[in-house]
């Protein structure tokens, strides 16, 4: 079947690349009259966590967050609350296990929200909730030149069982390698393009588009003209078991 209007959405055994074209609006009952957008729950195996766009109702959404999980929200555009944390601004917060809170979105905002079941250490409490602003955290120097990256959450922490960074690409800039590894991630590309390999195909990519990436999926990035910025979920410190 020849691809509608060159939409360039995704998915197989190895990978799932969402773009704005692409996505199918959900509905949640407790997200009334917002744009609830799914990109990727652990319906799809081996997942093993929630991810989804979320655009608020035009007189505002609020949604209880289920304390038995840990949620991750980023602000992307407009104004609003995880807790009392705000998310205007590129803001954010991890929230743990336990922590009773509400999302409350003004009219207008966007955010991404990443819920799952926390996996606890053998030797480390239960993480603390953090928030900030993702530019008020400096982006550091990789091995790769002109690529920067943003921790959000402490990656040398391990009381978190995932991280969250926003990795910026200069033009032209790629990975220095084909990743093949056990950690699965979540990847909104937040500014700019490129093209991602993907398994055994490469796709161009660009901002708003999702990723969804299983457990050793081979995987690399090189940034277009305009350079690149994605936020990259990945499950860490942790044996996979």
């Amino acid at each position: 079947m020849t691809d509608p209007a060159g939409q360039r959405g995704r998915g197989n055994n190895a990978y799932t690349l969402i773009t704005p074209e692409n996505q199918y609006v959900s509905r949640l009952p407790e997200l009334p009259d917002a744009r609830f957008v799914k990109l990727v729950t652990p319906r799809l195996s081996p997942s093993r966590f929630g991810q989804y766009l979320i655009d608020s109702a035009t007189t505002g959404s609020t949604m209880r967050l289920a304390s038995e999980r840990e949620h991750f929200v980023y602000g992307l555009s407009g104004n609003g609350l995880a807790g009392d944390f705000p998310l205007a601004d590129e803001g954010f917060a991890y929230l743990p296990p336990g922590f009773d809170a509400e999302l409350q979105l003004e009219p207008g905002a966007r955010v991404l929200w990443l819920t799952r079941h926390y996996e606890a250490p053998s030797q480390a409490g239960t993480p603390e909730a953090i928030a900030g602003h993702a530019r008020a955290i400096a982006a550091t120097a990789t091995v790769v030149p002109g690529l920067w990256r943003r921790e959000l959450i402490d990656p040398l922490n391990p009381a978190f069982d995932f991280n969250m960074s926003l990795m910026s690409f200069d033009p032209g800039v790629a990975l220095h390698q084909i990743e093949i590894h056990d950690e699965e991630h979540g990847l909104y590309m937040t500014a700019g393009g490129g093209d991602y390999l993907l398994g055994e195909d490469t796709h161009p990519v660009e901002a708003d588009d999702f990723i969804y990436m299983p457990p050793y999926c081979p995987q690399c990035f090189r940034a277009g003209e305009r350079g690149g910025e994605y936020l990259l979920y990945k499950d860490v410190y942790r044996t996979g078991f």
